[in-house]
């Protein structure tokens, strides 16, 4: 029988459907327990979520209610990032896939930019008071996720620490390490859907941009003297901004990443880095040659789709088969309230450049016929 792969995100349906496309009995523990992530899943659990990320206790509560055995692992993305703290209290009840909850803590922590200066990794300017000139700052928590509490120091005031403001294009670099070596995946571009409270709201990205030898360098460099300081493995992200061939690295996300649905399957690579006494190993996996193709590969963009107003949606409705993350019907229809995702646009395209083109277009067409709007 194989392996039962327990799969931790604020969105699981992605990585749900990496481990089916390899016949994985997955487990999901995600906000929303949307329609494909089911069809994926063995089981999946919706965990419910405020405004200071997951919540604790019913997270326990419904892990509680899996069945833990020896062939259960354990992967995860971004549901802990506010609470590193609780993939501690999972380390203890089942075997991770991927880097401790030691390395997300220090990560999480203001020591990380100090980590950066040791290694010579440029970052911007932060520091832990309020500065004087706050116009040209942003006011940011060490526990965050999708940019929601990243905010203009003037707006927020008061944050665990302060950054200065940096212009630019929004980037981030898929890598994968060993915990000795790291490679590149690909380069990635970032969008962001703003809103009055959340400036910075995470909203996709766009696989395979094409950047500067220059900034390129600059990435891999950063991503492979923090794999040899952190013993990182698996799949990891770095989220930096650029502007020409400068490079500002923001924060570095030792877990599954958005990005990871981008490019061919990496449920392998990640397997085939972190695991330890897995019944079936990736027995001579190679970083170079397995990746070998996914830089050549064309590029995929990703949209959430936001809704603009609340919305009723009846269970009737026709869904493109580009998108993802379809809500449960547990009636007739569902109502999405405002600035809440409704679904996911994916698209491929020949270079990064059409793809978000493509996504955008896509986009559009959707939110017309969910609010019956004309054209």
């Amino acid at each position: 029988m194989k392996e039962k792969l327990i799969i931790a995100a604020i969105s699981a349906r992605g990585y749900a459907q990496a481990a089916y496309q390899h016949a994985y009995r997955a487990i999901t523990l995600d906000a929303f327990a949307d329609a494909d992530t089911r069809t994926f899943a063995e089981q999946s659990f919706k965990v419910k979520f405020d405004e200071n990320g997951v919540n604790e206790a019913d997270f326990k509560y419904q892990f509680s209610q899996i069945e833990i055995d020896n062939d259960c692992y354990f992967i995860y993305g971004s549901l802990f990032d506010t609470k590193p703290a609780l993939l501690t209290w999972v380390a203890e009840r089942v075997k991770l896939l991927g880097n401790s909850a030691e390395t997300l803590q220090l990560v999480r922590s203001f020591d990380f930019f100090r980590l950066l200066d040791d290694l010579q990794i440029v970052h911007p300017e932060v520091q832990l008071s309020m500065p004087g000139d706050i116009d040209s700052w942003l006011a940011k928590s060490l526990f965050s996720s999708g940019g929601a509490q990243v905010k203009p120091a003037p707006m927020y005031k008061v944050g665990d620490y302060y950054q200065r403001k940096i212009e630019g294009m929004a980037v981030s670099l898929l890598f994968v390490a060993d915990g000795k070596v790291a490679r590149t995946i690909g380069f990635n571009q970032q969008f962001n859907a703003p809103t009055t409270e959340l400036p910075y709201r995470f909203a996709g990205a766009v696989s395979n941009i094409v950047l500067p030898e220059q900034v390129r360098q600059q990435f891999n460099e950063a991503a492979e003297k923090l794999t040899t300081v952190l013993g990182l493995k698996g799949i990891n992200s770095l989220d930096a901004m650029v502007e020409g061939n400068l490079l500002w690295i923001l924060e570095l996300n030792p877990r599954l990443s958005a990005t990871f649905h981008l490019y061919p399957n990496l449920l392998p690579a990640h397997i085939g880095t972190t695991a330890s006494g897995f019944r079936e190993p990736f027995n001579g996996f190679n970083l170079t040659n397995e990746l070998g193709l996914v830089e050549k590969s064309a590029s995929k963009a990703e949209l959430i789709v936001y809704a603009d107003q609340a919305v009723n949606i009846p269970m009737d409705f026709s869904w493109p088969e580009w998108v993802a993350d379809i809500p449960s019907f547990e009636n007739k229809s569902v109502n999405i309230a405002e600035n809440e995702p409704i679904c996911t646009v994916l698209v491929e395209a020949q270079n990064a450049s059409a793809a978000q083109q493509l996504v955008l277009q896509k986009t559009k067409i959707l939110k017309r016929e969910l609010l019956h709007e004309s054209k």
